[in-house]
C-alpha cells in the first residue's frame, strides 16, 4: 500500500498544524497506587503484581512493564488474591468484591482472552464479605479461601465443583484464609484452627463430622507443603513443621504475619520485616532489605533471586545483592487537595461550601467581608439540600453546586445585595434534576458542559443541566467505582480525572481552552490506520468554531461544532455509516466566520 501524506491547503504553511499524535479522545488512563503492592505470581517469564488497586506485570529479562486495567478487559479493580495454573496457561484474579476473571495468556504473557466469572458478586445467599483470601490450583481445580469457607470451582467447564462452607464444630460456618495440601489430607486455616479432612473420594467433605480440629503451639495464620511436609505459621512464635504427631519449631519468630509459597523443595517464607528461605533439611537462610517495609508476599524464582510484593514500596527484586523496586510508575493517584470547596467568581466573591457542623449552605464573601449565608429558606438560596459536597465556575460565570438532593446554579449579579435569592434547579425528565439522589461533585468544560458525580455514576449534561449527554458506569467502562468521590477536569489537555473509593482514573474529554487562532490547529489521529475504533480529535480551534468533513469532491458528510477548543468525528456519516478509504478536508470556520483553516485526513481501510 503506497503511504498517505498529511498536508495543509492553502490557508497558511505547513508549520502552522503540527503532525504530533495526542492521547486519542475518550480514552480511559488509570491512575492507581502500584506502590501497595499485596499479592506476587510468576507466570512463565514474567512477574505480575497487584496492588490495593492495580495489577501489572514485569518481563523478567528485559524488564519492560505493563499496567492491566478495565481497559485491556479486567472486570473489576481490587484484586484480594490471584494465581496462576501452568497447564491451562491461566492466571485466575479475584476480587474483593466476589468477581473472580480468567485470564487466558500465551507464552509471552499477552492476552489471548478473558472471562469475567461472577461467581459470588450475584448469589444473594452469601455473606456480604465475599472477599477471597487465597486461590490453590490442584489437580485443574481451583480452590478458593473465603470468609465462608472453601469455594473449588472447574475453571475449564466454569462451574461450582463443591461448597465446604459448614465444616465448624457442630456444622458452624467459618472462615478459611489459607489451605495446603499432603498427599492424602486437606488441611484449613480457618476461624476455629487448623481443620484437617481426608482427600479420599469416599469421603463427604461437606459434611462437618469429617473435619478434624488440629492442635497447635499458637495461633496459625498460614499453612503449606514443601517436600512432603507440613509447615504452619504462628503469630508472634515462628514456623513448625510436623513430625511424627508433633509440631517442631525450625524458625523461630516474633512476625505477626506469615506467607508461604513452595517451589522446588524450597519454601518461602514472607515475614512482617524479612523474606526466609527454608530447604528440605530446614536450614532457614534470612535476607532482608531498608526496602521491607510491609512486606506481604514473595516468591523465589532462582535460588536466593526473589520477588517481594511490599505494600509500600512496591515490587521488590534482589537482581544483584541489594533489592530495588521495580514497580510500575505513577503520578497522583487521587484528586488532593480538592478545589471545589471554594471558588471565587467573575465578581471577585469567594464562595464556600459549609460543613454540617456549621449548618451547611454556601458562604458569599467579598473583599470587604461583606457576606451572605445561602440556605434552603424560600428567598434565602432555596437550596435543596443544606449538604453541599462541590462548587464549580461556569463559563457564562454561574456558580453550580453539587448537592445530597441534586444540582443546581446561582447567577451571580448582586447576589450579596439581592432582597431574594434562590437557585436554578435545572429541569430533566419533568422533574428537577438528580432531586432525590446524592450529587458528590461537579466540573466543568470549556465549552460549558457539567460533569456531574452521583452514587450511582458519571453524567454529562449540556451547558443549562437539561440535556443529557452521556452516562457512564462502572459495569461499562474502565471506571473503578460507580460512587464519584471527586472530579477535576484539565482544561488545557482536555482531561476529566475521576476520584473513586476504588482509585482514580482519567477520560480524555472532547473539549479543551479554547485557542485565540488558527495557529496551532491539530488532527489526530492522522493518517488513520485499519481498525481504529476511535474518535478523531480536531484541536486548537476557538469557541464556537464550525467544523465541517467533505469528501474531495466537496459532498459534506459531517459537520459540527467545537466544545471550546476541540472538536471530534466519530468516523462516521450522517447516515451512520463508517467512512471509507480516501483523504477527507476539513474545512474550519470561526462563529463570526472572520478565520478560517482548512486540512486534510487520512483515512486507510
Amino acid at each position: 500500500m503506497k503511504r498517505l501524506v498529511l498536508f495543509v491547503l492553502l490557508c497558511g504553511p505547513l508549520s502552522r498544524m503540527s503532525l504530533g499524535q495526542n492521547v486519542p479522545i475518550a480514552q480511559w488512563e488509570t491512575h492507581f497506587n502500584y506502590l501497595s503492592a499485596k499479592h506476587v505470581v510468576q507466570v512463565n517469564d514474567h512477574i505480575f503484581c497487584a496492588s490495593h488497586n492495580g495489577l501489572f506485570s514485569i518481563n523478567t529479562i528485559d524488564k519492560q512493564i505493563k499496567t492491566w486495567s478495565k481497559s485491556d478487559g479486567l472486570t473489576s479493580t481490587g484484586i484480594s488474591s490471584m494465581a496462576f495454573d501452568q497447564e491451562q496457561n491461566l492466571l485466575l484474579l479475584a476480587y474483593r468484591d466476589g468477581n473472580v476473571d480468567l485470564v487466558y495468556l500465551d507464552q509471552s504473557a499477552q492476552k489471548e482472552e478473558i472471562i469475567s466469572w461472577p461467581i459470588f458478586s450475584q448469589n444473594p445467599d452469601l455473606p456480604e464479605n465475599k472477599n477471597i483470601k487465597r486461590v490453590i490450583f490442584r489437580e485443574n481445580l481451583a480452590y478458593l479461601c473465603t470468609g465462608f469457607g472453601i469455594v473449588i470451582l472447574d475453571t475449564k467447564n466454569q462451574q461450582v465443583e463443591e461448597t465446604y462452607r459448614y465444616i465448624g464444630a457442630n456444622g458452624t460456618q467459618v472462615a478459611v484464609s489459607d489451605i495446603a495440601f499432603t498427599s492424602d489430607s486437606l488441611f484449613a486455616v480457618t476461624s476455629h484452627g487448623i481443620l484437617a479432612t481426608s482427600m479420599s473420594p469416599a469421603v463427604n467433605r461437606q459434611y462437618f463430622a469429617n473435619w478434624k480440629t488440629i492442635a497447635t503451639p499458637a495461633k496459625a495464620v498460614a499453612i503449606a507443603v514443601n517436600a512432603s511436609q507440613l509447615y504452619i505459621g504462628c503469630a508472634g512464635k515462628g514456623l513448625y513443621q510436623k513430625e511424627n504427631g508433633n509440631w517442631k519449631s525450625v524458625f523461630p519468630s516474633g512476625s505477626e504475619t506469615y506467607s508461604f509459597t513452595a517451589l522446588a523443595n524450597n519454601l518461602t517464607v514472607t515475614l512482617d520485616d524479612r523474606v526466609v528461605s527454608l530447604n528440605q533439611n530446614n536450614e532457614a537462610k534470612a535476607f532482608a532489605s531498608p526496602l521491607f517495609k510491609f512486606p506481604k508476599e514473595s516468591i523465589q524464582t532462582n535460588v536466593g533471586k526473589f520477588w517481594v510484593a511490599d505494600a509500600q514500596n512496591g515490587l521488590l527484586h534482589n537482581e544483584n545483592q541489594a533489592f530495588q523496586s521495580f514497580t510500575a510508575l505513577q503520578a497522583d493517584t487521587t484528586i488532593f487537595p480538592r478545589k471545589d470547596s471554594s471558588v471565587i467568581d467573575l465578581n471577585a466573591l469567594s464562595w464556600t461550601r459549609l460543613p454540617e457542623y456549621l449548618g451547611g449552605g454556601i458562604l458569599v464573601k467579598n473583599a470587604q467581608n461583606q457576606q451572605r449565608v445561602l440556605t434552603t429558606n424560600l428567598g434565602s438560596g432555596s437550596l435543596p439540600s443544606s449538604v453541599i459536597n462541590s462548587l464549580a465556575l461556569d463559563v457564562d460565570g454561574n456558580i453550580w453546586f453539587a448537592s445530597d438532593r441534586g444540582v443546581g446554579y446561582f447567577v451571580t449579579d448582586d447576589i450579596l445585595n439581592a432582597a431574594r435569592v434562590d437557585a436554578v434547579l435545572p429541569v430533566y425528565g419533568q422533574r428537577k434534576l438528580f432531586a432525590n439522589e446524592k450529587c458528590t461533585a461537579i466540573a466543568i468544560e470549556p465549552g460549558n458542559r457539567k460533569w456531574i458525580g452521583t452514587r450511582n455514576g458519571l453524567y454529562l449534561f449540556n451547558e443549562d443541566g437539561t440535556e443529557l449527554i452521556q452516562k457512564i458506569t462502572a459495569s461499562e467502562s474502565p471506571l473503578p467505582s460507580d460512587s464519584i468521590s471527586a472530579l477535576q477536569f484539565d482544561p488545557q489537555k482536555g482531561i476529566l480525572f475521576i476520584d473513586t473509593p476504588n482509585g482514580m482514573v482519567s477520560f480524555r474529554s472532547n473539549s479543551t481552552t479554547s485557542s485565540e487562532d488558527f495557529s496551532d490547529v491539530k488532527i489526530f489521529p492522522n493518517p488513520v490506520h485499519p481498525g481504529f475504533g476511535g474518535t478523531i480529535g480536531i484541536t486548537g480551534l476557538m469557541t464556537g468554531s464550525v467544523v465541517k468533513i467533505t469528501e474531495l469532491s466537496g459532498r459534506l458528510i459531517y459537520e459540527t461544532k467545537s466544545q471550546g477548543g476541540t472538536a471530534s468525528w466519530n468516523l462516521t456519516d450522517y447516515t451512520g455509516r463508517r467512512a471509507k478509504g480516501g483523504i477527507y478536508m476539513v474545512l474550519i470556520v470561526t462563529s463570526d466566520g472572520n478565520e478560517t483553516f482548512a486540512g486534510k485526513l487520512a483515512v486507510i481501510n
